[in-house]
């Protein structure tokens, strides 16, 4: 399988340049580039049977730009989140028999919510707008952060 993640140039502190997979880049409060990156690198697997075999691992690291360097011609608009009014964060699932509401709506990473049917604000706003067909779930609270968006 062909890996399609765009790639950036690490130097690393003894001046060694190597290319890296971007697994995610994000600005930091002072408007910096953090990415984070995927390499991977050989290794040893040790079997008392048959001694030592090559293998590999996946080495996860983040460092931020001009540590990392983007390279000419890599597509990195697909590492960019959507806009903060097309962002799917909120989940709407079957609020229990006991609940006067149709639905409750949860925050994406609830341990309640069973559904995959994601929202955005604006719907997960629209929806709890009628407390006959949505409530907020009880245990995750997104009105919290619903009543600030």
């Amino acid at each position: 399988m062909t890996d399609t993640r765009p790639r950036a140039e690490v130097s690393l502190p003894d001046g060694q340049r190597l290319q890296a997979a971007v697994t995610r880049r994000r600005r930091d409060r002072a408007g910096v580039w953090w990415y984070d990156l995927e390499i991977e690198i050989p290794d040893r697997d040790d079997d008392r049977r048959h001694g030592p075999t090559l293998t590999s691992r996946m080495i996860t690291f983040s460092a931020p730009h001009p540590v990392v360097q983007p390279l000419p011609g890599e597509d990195y608009s697909s590492l960019n989140p959507a806009p903060p009014h097309e962002r799917r964060r909120w989940r709407i699932y079957d609020a229990p028999r006991t609940s006067p509401a149709d639905y409750y709506i949860h925050r994406d990473d609830c341990a309640q919510c069973l559904g995959d049917r994601l929202l955005s604000d604006a719907e997960a706003l629209q929806a709890l707008a009628d407390p006959e067909t949505a409530v907020p779930c009880p245990v995750c609270r997104p009105d919290a952060i619903l009543r600030t968006a």
